[in-house]
């Protein structure tokens, strides 16, 4: 009896466990198809960044950023747009260049041609929305000590030669 009675405790427990991890993906997902394909920004230094995303695929979209350095070599950022371990859904962006990793839980809005996410205290916003012409921009709010930095993205399309 002492048996049954762990047995049954421990499949309750990771039932629970289970369904505390199952990802919360918001249906809206599917319209994030604008943001495939592989894009070129251009620095205000003349240096190039190129980005490529796929997907969505069961609510994920995955991309990799490549920059181009003005001193030579470059560096990558990964992207991830979905669930993160606990089930949130959100973005985790890894750095090459310093090894940094970074999570932005959790999702604020998708909306037509728009995707939003901000921090719980509101101090970061980062938005990645269609040009309606094949291109991407993305925006990077920072708030800190009540006023608000802003950097801003136009990828293009990449051309046919590239």
């Amino acid at each position: 009896m002492y048996k049954l009675i762990l047995a049954i405790a421990g499949a309750l427990l990771l039932s629970a466990s289970a369904l505390a991890q199952t990802p919360s993906i918001p249906a809206e997902t599917s319209s994030l198809t604008w943001m495939q394909g592989a894009r070129v920004h251009t620095n205000p230094n003349g240096t190039l960044v190129y980005e490529a995303f796929i997907g969505p695929v069961n609510g994920v979209v995955t991309g990799t950023a490549l920059t181009v350095l003005a001193a030579g070599g470059a560096y990558t950022e990964y992207h991830k747009i979905g669930p993160n371990a606990e089930g949130v859904y959100g973005l985790d962006i890894a750095n090459t260049r310093n090894g940094m990793k970074w999570s932005f839980t959790p999702l604020k809005a998708i909306e037509p041609g728009r995707i939003t996410f901000q921090t719980t205290d509101g101090a970061l916003t980062i938005a990645y929305f269609s040009d309606d012409a094949g291109g991407v921009r993305s925006q990077v709010d920072r708030v800190a000590d009540g006023k608000t930095t802003t950097q801003e993205w136009h990828f293009l399309p990449l051309p046919a030669s590239q």
